[in-house]
């Protein structure tokens, strides 16, 4: 589904199959060796025949990889998980798609809930690590390969290691820090990650949301491009917080062709479903549909759309605040696995829900240990990276970024014709990332310093200087007037009790906004609860 190579005329999402007898080579997405030089898709197929193993640290690109020898396929996803890559195994013969739906084509794959999945996506919104929401069916994860071969156990293998591009402390290294020596090279890396993706003489355009992520994309591409760009930002009309001035600025500032759009309910409702179909594996953030919006506005215009995903992941985003307090200041509750629970609070999803929520069938499937502590035990455990903000920093571009992040975007641009392009999440960003001093991410509270230095005469201050706010997408009131009649129609009590996952009076509570234990985070938690409920009966049933 949806595999094809990059052509050689320097678009970044041309599809086909490319073949020389046996040995064939399907691509998606764009490929360049190390001297920069854009691979077609014989070259591709010849440096994969004399180098299987080694072809993927040798390259960069955003990318997704299926070459067949004759004998055994190999599998392999870019470092930064910009497109995804799916297999299973059906008893007779092993499956492999960018999309996990499309392995149900094969009879002989069942369509059963891995219960596991269901508390990892309650608790974080999306589904980390190898496993989906599907028994038996394989993520492969960004920066791995696997090969399929009969009579074998798949073992998918890493080969992104960007940890190990930590630099040693100051006082180890005996070395002063050269500040404006790293914003330099931050800058050059950018350009050089925007070079790679821009698609030739093709119309493209940027999703402006007028934070610092998205605002200095488009700066750094008008510098290269001059002003006319096309940009969108989106609103929720003039009831609810918005940042359209922050865009306006920017937009004014760079001379960008800047459009602002209108997202209600009732423009999104009668296409719901369709987007969760597009979402493949259920994803729980309700800025999934904005997206989507967005990308069907823009797809009139352009088939390349910009985004500034991927700086605070990379950069020391704010949410990495919390746990470093916690970290340092703990107090006395420092037991096994104490960062671990501090981190699966910290993401204030529906974590606390799942004992509440689910029915006792369904959490007798359920570890915590397993299915929520496991995948985080790994990260803190490891060295490299030694520094705990680049433990954090590598959950978050190893787990949100290639789980939620970047398919998310990719996923509901692609529906509408849309190839998503994310510079920041550069795989050699990535690694400049782990190379700089911490300070340059994280600093007295401030994040993305390395961004706010090196765009400094780029951007407004009031850009510059803002915290981080994210796109407050009002679910929370949308539940409880636009929206009412259609989440309980969904999650009726017959229909909950009928799927026997969750309580049905649990899930009355939450749909009434009545509950006894706190606020409760009504919004997201039915947010997830919709979109969980939506897959099942489309996937599932």
């Amino acid at each position: 589904a949806s595999l094809g190579y990059c052509g050689e005329t320097g678009r970044p999402d041309q599809t086909g199959i490319y073949s020389t007898s046996t040995p064939t080579v399907a691509v998606r997405g764009w490929i360049r060796d190390a001297s920069g030089r854009r691979l077609g898709p014989s070259s591709i197929l010849r440096e994969l025949t004399s180098q299987p193993e080694g072809f993927a640290t040798q390259v960069r690109g955003d990318f997704v990889v299926a070459f067949f020898d004759g004998e055994s396929v190999r599998l392999l996803r870019d470092g930064a998980g910009m497109r995804t890559l799916f297999w299973a195994h059906d008893r007779e013969r092993f499956l492999f798609a960018s999309e996990s739906k499309a392995l149900l084509v094969s009879p002989r794959m069942r369509r059963v809930i891995r219960t596991g999945a269901i508390a990892q996506f309650l608790t974080f919104s999306f589904v980390p690590g190898a496993g989906t929401m599907l028994e038996g069916v394989s993520e492969l994860p960004a920066g791995h390969q696997v090969l399929l071969r009969h009579g074998t156990v798949p073992s998918p293998k890493r080969y992104f290691f960007f940890e190990h591009a930590e630099s040693a402390p100051e006082s180890q290294s005996g070395t002063v820090v050269d500040e404006d020596e790293w914003v330099e090279r931050f800058s050059r890396t950018l350009a050089s990650a925007i070079h790679d993706r821009l698609p030739g003489t093709a119309p493209f355009g940027v999703f402006l949301s007028g934070g610092l992520d998205s605002s200095a994309v488009v700066a750094a591409l008008a510098r290269r491009l001059g002003p006319g760009i096309p940009t969108w930002s989106i609103h929720f009309g003039p009831n609810y917080a918005n940042e359209l001035d922050y865009a306006r600025e920017v937009a004014t500032r760079w001379g960008t062709d800047h459009e602002e759009v209108h997202i209600e309910p009732r423009h999104f409702l009668p296409r719901l479903r369709r987007v969760v179909w597009h979402l493949d594996d259920p994803i729980g953030d309700p800025i999934t549909v904005p997206n989507f919006e967005l990308a069907r506005r823009a797809a009139a215009r352009v088939r390349w759309v910009f985004n500034g995903e991927g700086g605070a992941p990379l950069f020391g985003g704010p949410k990495n605040i919390q746990m470093l307090l916690r970290h340092w200041y703990g107090g006395i509750d420092r037991g096994p696995r104490f960062r671990e629970r501090a981190y699966l609070t910290s993401y204030r999803r529906a974590f606390d829900e799942i004992s509440r929520l689910l029915t006792p069938e369904a959490l007798s499937g359920i570890s915590y240990e397993r299915d929520l502590e496991a995948v985080l035990t790994p990260f803190f455990d490891s060295e490299p990276p030694r520094l705990f903000l680049n433990k954090l920093c590598a959950i978050n571009i190893r787990l949100k970024g290639a789980h939620l992040i970047l398919p998310k975007v990719e996923r509901m641009l692609a529906a509408n014709g849309i190839t998503s392009l994310s510079p920041l999440f550069d795989s050699r960003l990535i690694e400049l990332s782990f190379a700089m001093p911490p300070t340059l991410k994280l600093r007295g509270g401030i994040e993305k310093v390395i961004i706010k230095r090196a765009f400094a005469d780029a951007l407004p201050d009031s850009i510059l200087q803002r915290p981080k706010s994210g796109m407050r997408v009002p679910v929370h009131y949308w539940f409880r007037k636009e929206t009412r009649s259609y989440i309980r129609r969904l999650l009726s009590p017959r229909a909950v009790a009928r799927a026997g996952i969750f309580r049905p009076e649990r899930v009355k509570q939450l749909l009434d906004y009545n509950t006894d234990d706190g606020a409760g985070r009504y919004g997201i938690r039915l947010w997830m609860l919709m979109t969980f409920e939506l897959w099942r009966r489309i996937v599932v049933e």
